[in-house]
């Protein structure tokens, strides 16, 4: 799944050409994009909006601007698994996917990028809710994704309500 602007595409690789790379696993040589998901609407959730706690109100204006897209993957994906027992194997720690310094996990982005087995991208633990898994897709997948429901965030009051629940959140005009 997928929380984007509703002004852009679900399947948006960032950053544009020519703009400086903002999230974590994105190429600062600009060789690839990146597009991320998460494995749950919850988490989702939490790394749109929750980016910069402490997070009490969200304007409803920020949720109705947002669109969230469910997206079928058409083949089998690789990913590198960057959480649990994998870190000691590829000889870092869980800070590479939750430090604010996104310096080395870009750098980790293009090693792995150019590695010969060519992964599809990076499997990781959400920094802002770390019971679910995010992944960051590098778009040589594109061809492996198909959206298969795209709707407003806020046309849903039963699931909004429980997602402001689950993070403690008020809303606001």
């Amino acid at each position: 799944m997928r929380i984007h602007a509703k002004a852009r595409n679900a399947l948006w690789f960032g950053p544009a050409r020519g703009q400086p790379p903002i999230h974590r696993f994105d190429d600062t040589a600009g060789r690839f994009r990146v597009c991320y998901f998460g494995t749950t609407l919850e988490v989702c959730f939490a790394e749109t909006f929750l980016r910069n706690p402490p997070v009490r109100i969200l304007a409803l204006d920020d949720l109705t601007g947002r669109s969230i897209a469910t997206v079928e993957v058409c083949r089998d994906l690789r990913l590198v698994p960057v959480h649990g027992s994998s870190l000691a194997r590829l000889g870092v720690t869980a800070e590479l996917a939750t430090g604010s310094d996104y310096a080395l996990s870009q750098l980790w982005s293009r090693v792995l990028w150019e590695h010969g087995d060519q992964p599809d991208g990076i499997l990781y633990r959400s920094r802002h809710d770390d019971s679910a898994l995010c992944v960051a897709l590098f778009d040589r997948a594109r061809d492996a994704l198909a959206i298969v429901r795209d709707c407003s965030l806020a046309e849903d009051s039963k699931q909004l309500a429980r997602l402001l629940r689950r993070y403690g959140l008020a809303l606001t005009n």
